[in-house]
C-alpha cells in the first residue's frame, strides 16, 4: 500500500490505492468533498464493507479512525449557530456539574425563583450602629471645636479661609465626610435589601429539600437553614399564588402533557421539578382571562333575564342581590390577582357596579 502524504491528510484529503485489487478510494478537496472526519469514516466503511481485510489494514494505520477533523466554513457557521442558540442554563445543567458549589450554583440559576440568598440582617444592623456612632463621635468633636473657637477666636467661625489655616475644624469635617459617605452608602444598601421579598414557601422548601437530601455544602456553610434571613432576588408576581397553585396541580399529575412543561433539571437525579416559566405564565394568563370574562359576562346575562321579567318586588330584590354578589366577587378578584391599594379597589368596584346599574336601566327602558 502506498504511504500517505501528511500535507494531504491535514487538508482532509485521503488517497488509498489498492493496486492488486484495482480499487481506488479517493476523496479530495478538488472534488468538492468538504467532509468531517466522521463523515469520511462512515462513507469509507460503507464502500469497504465487502473488503474486511482492507478495512482492518486501514484501521491499523489510523487512516480512517484517526483522520484530523476538517470543517469547512459552512460547517463552522452551523456549529457556531447551534452553540449560540444554547442558553447558559442549558450549558450548565444541574446534573452535569460537579457536586458542591458548582451543582448548587447551577440549581439556583436554573429557575429565577430559586435565587435565594441571605440578607445578613444582624450584620447590617451592627455595621449601621457602628457607623452611626462613629458619626456621633465626629459630631461631638465638631461641636467642641465650635464652642472653643467661639470663646477664644470667634472670627475663625466667620471666615472659612482663616479657619482652614488656623483651626483643626477642616480635618474634622473631612473625617465626617468620609464616615458620612460610608454610612449613607451602607444605609442605602440596607434599604434596598429590606425591599427584597421573602421567598415563596414552595420555592424555599424546594431548595431546603435539596439541601436535606443531597447535602451540597458542609454543615457550617448550609445557609438555607437560616429561614428568617433568606430573601428572594426576583420580585414576586402579582398573582404568584396562582402560579404556585398551577404548579401544585401539575406536580400531582404525571401525564405526557405535564411532562412537556418540565424543563432543565431531571427530577429523578436532582429531586427538583422545574417548569418552563413562560408556559406556566401563559396558562395562568388564560385562567385570569377566563375569570375576567366570566365576571363581566355572567352578571349581564343574569340581569338581562331578570330585568325583562315581571317588575315585582321579588325580582328587584334578586337584581340587587346579584349586583351585590358580583361586585364583591369583582373586588375579591382584584385583591387576589393584583396589588391594587384599597382605594383603587374601591374605585374599581364602584365603576363596575355603575356599569351594571346602567345596563339594567337601559334594558328597563327597552321594555317600556
Amino acid at each position: 500500500m502506498r504511504p500517505y502524504n501528511d500535507s494531504s491528510m491535514e487538508r482532509g484529503e485521503i488517497h488509498h490505492d489498492y493496486v492488486d485489487r484495482k480499487m481506488i478510494l479517493k476523496v479530495s478537496a478538488e472534488d468538492n468533498y468538504r467532509l468531517s472526519s466522521a463523515t469520511v469514516a462512515n462513507e469509507a466503511a460503507e464502500d469497504l464493507s465487502g473488503h474486511q481485510g482492507d478495512l482492518e489494514v486501514l484501521r491499523s494505520t489510523g487512516s480512517i479512525l484517526q483522520i484530523p477533523a476538517y470543517r469547512s466554513s459552512t460547517h463552522r457557521e452551523i456549529y457556531s449557530t447551534k452553540r449560540d442558540s444554547i442558553s447558559p442554563t442549558d450549558m450548565f445543567a444541574v446534573e452535569g456539574c460537579p457536586e458542591g458549589y458548582p451543582r448548587l450554583a447551577a440549581l439556583l440559576d436554573s429557575d429565577e425563583n430559586f435565587m435565594l440568598y441571605r440578607r445578613f440582617g444582624y450584620l447590617q444592623a451592627r455595621l449601621l450602629l457602628y457607623k452611626q456612632d462613629e458619626l456621633r463621635e465626629a459630631e461631638r468633636d465638631l461641636n467642641e471645636s465650635d464652642i472653643i473657637d467661639a470663646r477664644g477666636e470667634p472670627s475663625w467661625l466667620k471666615s472659612r479661609e482663616k479657619d482652614d489655616k488656623k483651626s483643626r475644624r477642616k480635618e474634622i469635617l473631612k473625617t465626617i465626610e468620609t464616615k458620612f459617605l460610608e454610612y449613607t452608602q451602607l444605609l442605602t444598601s440596607a434599604r434596598d435589601i429590606a425591599n427584597f421579598n421573602s421567598p415563596r414557601a414552595r420555592d424555599y422548601w424546594t431548595i431546603r429539600k435539596y439541601f436535606d437530601e443531597h447535602a451540597p455544602l458542609v454543615e457550617q456553610e448550609s445557609y438555607i437553614y437560616h429561614k428568617e434571613d433568606i430573601v428572594a432576588l426576583k420580585p414576586g408576581r402579582e398573582h404568584s399564588w396562582l402560579d404556585t397553585f398551577v404548579e401544585k396541580i401539575f406536580h400531582k399529575l404525571n401525564c405526557r402533557l405535564v411532562r412537556e412543561l418540565r424543563a432543565k433539571a431531571n427530577p429523578e437525579s436532582s429531586g427538583v421539578i422545574l417548569y418552563h416559566r413562560e408556559r406556566i405564565e401563559i396558562i395562568v394568563s388564560i385562567i385570569i382571562a377566563i375569570v375576567i370574562v366570566a365576571i363581566l359576562i355572567t352578571p349581564i346575562y343574569i340581569l338581562f333575564y331578570l330585568t325583562v321579567g315581571a317588575q315585582t318586588n321579588h325580582s328587584v330584590s334578586i337584581i340587587i342581590s346579584v349586583l351585590l354578589i358580583f361586585t364583591l366577587l369583582f373586588s375579591g378578584v382584584l385583591s387576589l390577582f393584583t396589588r391594587a391599594k384599597r382605594h383603587e379597589i374601591l374605585a374599581a368596584a364602584a365603576a363596575y357596579c355603575a356599569v351594571l346599574v346602567v345596563f339594567i336601566g337601559n334594558v328597563g327602558k327597552l321594555n317600556t
